[in-house]
This record gives structure tokens, sequence and C-alpha cells, in this order.
């Protein structure tokens, strides 16, 4: 796999794979990873996209591992002193890096972006296209995470006086196995929690406390915002993968989580005109990573994303 140090960073390398389209084409498809899984994850869904799409000029595409994360080097900024251990790099700092990496691999594509991202990708989505209006032309979101609230905002406390067993969880869920649950849950996915990446999350509740605002501006033409597709995971998928990864008692997701991630999908669609939003969807047979369970729905999002973008020039 290329890597590529940025001139900011002459130390670091950033590893990338860069999809050519065709020479004509200023438009380019950036996928945004989540924490866990690495840019290799996306290969499927761009495969498919190339073999659905009869787009023309084809698009040129672009995936990478942030600083920390895949086969990209660890991020300098760890070793600055006033940087906190474990916290390398901000949402801005993720969004500058990312510019820069743009800037310098397709500068003549640093204009025209559509972003396709997953789980946490949304943040750096939706930062990047405010703090670079009228660069990104369309969104794809794959069950984004919502940042505004953890998960000791929306489960229950076992140890609140308040708490009731039988009325706050699932019928026939042990005590024990849910404090287990609420524990784990609310430790490893609280935003000041620290990751192998070293993505410093603490702002972000802050930052960008509504899923519907602000409002963002992708088109160069008009005053219009990007066009947006939001997906969201299947319920039953989902908590199933919870249950497996994580131990989270079933029917958790169905009664706390799951009200809380439908209200943030429908914000996101919200960042955009109506005309220009679509959703949020159901990812058929998907959990939280819609890139790795289903490859041809993503593919067929994208296409559909692509042709409203270009045939709005």
């Amino acid at each position: 796999m290329p890597t590529v140090s940025l001139p900011s960073k002459p130390g670091a390398s950033v590893a990338y794979e860069l999809f050519e389209g065709d020479s004509e084409s200023d438009l380019l498809i950036v996928f945004l990873n989540g924490l866990v899984l690495p840019q290799l994850a996306w290969k499927p869904c761009i495969t498919l996209f190339k073999e659905q799409s009869s787009i023309l000029p084809k698009p040129w595409m672009l995936t990478y591992d942030r600083y920390g994360q895949g086969a990209s080097s660890r991020d300098p900024r760890e070793n600055l002193p006033e940087r906190e251990p474990g916290y390398a790099h901000t949402l801005d700092h993720v969004t500058d890096d990312l510019h820069e990496l743009i800037e310098t691999l397709s500068p003549g594509r640093c204009s025209r972006i559509v972003f396709v991202n997953n789980s946490i990708g949304a943040h750096i989505a939706r930062r990047y296209a405010d703090r670079f209006p009228k660069i990104v032309e369309g969104i794809l979101f794959l069950d984004s995470n919502p940042g505004n609230a953890d998960y000791a905002d929306i489960w229950p406390n076992p140890k609140d006086p308040s708490f009731d067993l039988e009325k706050m969880i699932p019928a026939g869920t042990a005590l024990e196995v849910y404090e287990a649950a609420y524990i784990k849950m609310t430790t490893v996915f609280a935003a000041d929690a620290k990751n192998k990446e070293g993505f410093d999350r603490r702002q972000i509740k802050s930052m960008l406390p509504d899923p519907s605002k602000p409002k963002l501006k992708g088109s160069k033409s008009t005053n219009k915002g990007p066009w947006i597709t939001v997906v969201g995971h299947e319920l039953e998928a989902f908590s199933n993968e919870e249950w497996l990864m994580m131990k989270v008692p079933l029917g958790m997701a169905a009664r706390y989580t799951q009200p809380e991630w439908q209200k943030y999908n429908e914000g996101l669609c919200q960042l955009t005109e109506p005309e220009r939003a679509k959703g949020p969807l159901i990812a058929p047979k998907c959990g939280h990573f819609i890139q790795k369970d289903n490859p041809p729905f993503v593919a067929e999002q994208l296409v559909e994303l692509i042709k409203n973008v270009e045939s709005t020039r």
C-alpha cells in the first residue's frame, strides 16, 4: 500500500490508496473510517461501485488510514509537550490532516468532494464541510456515531436510587449481566475514553451538539446544501452484534439506544434542503459496520448519490 508524508509532518507516513478515474473528472470521493475498521474495509464497496456505475466521466476515489490507524504512522503530535498522553489529535486536527492529504495527492480535485463515512467518520465529514464550505457536494452517512450523547446519558444507571430492575431492563436479564454491560459501554464509548488511534473525542459533543446544525453549504452554483443520504443499521443485526462483541443484553438497543440513534439520523437529514436529503434508510442485515456487512447496498446508494451530484452541476 502506498504512503505519503504530509508537508507539515515530513517524518510520518499516511497510508492511502487513490483509485484513478477519468482525467477530465474533477470529483473526488473520499472514504472516512470509523475507529475500528481501517481503509481496507472499503475495497468491496469500491469494486462494486466501479462495476455498477455508468457515470461519466468516472470520479476518482481515495481511502486512507488516519495517523495511529491501520498502516499509517503514529501521529507526530503525540510527542508535543502540550498534548495529553492518549489524546494525539482532535476533530479539527483530523480535518486539517485530511485537507492537506487531499491537496497533496489530488490538487486538481480538492474543490469537489463527496464523503462516504462510517461511525465517527460522520463528525469528520460534517466538520470538514462546515470549515470548507461549497467543497463537499455529497455525503453518504453509514450508521453515524451519535456524538451528542454517551451511553451514560441514555441508559439507566444501576447505582441510581430510582433504578428499577423490572421496569428498566429487558425481562429475564440478571442484574449482574446488566451492570457489567453498563460499565463496559459507558466506559469504552465515553467521550473521554482513550482509543488505540489517539483520537481525542472530548470536544465533539460541544462542537456538534445538534445533528441538524450547522446547516451545510455544498453547491457552488446555488446556496443549497450537499446531497445527503443517511443510512442506519438494522435493529436485529445490531442487537446481535452488540451481544457478541460487548455482551449487551438483547432488548437494550430497542429500548434505549435505537430511539436516540433514529433521532440523530433524522437530524442528519436536516443538514441540507429536504429535496436533497434521502433517509434515514435501514441497511438490510447490517450491524454497525455497514460497509463490511452489505457492500452491494453501499455501492447502490453511492451510485445514486453521485448521479444526483453530477446532474446538478
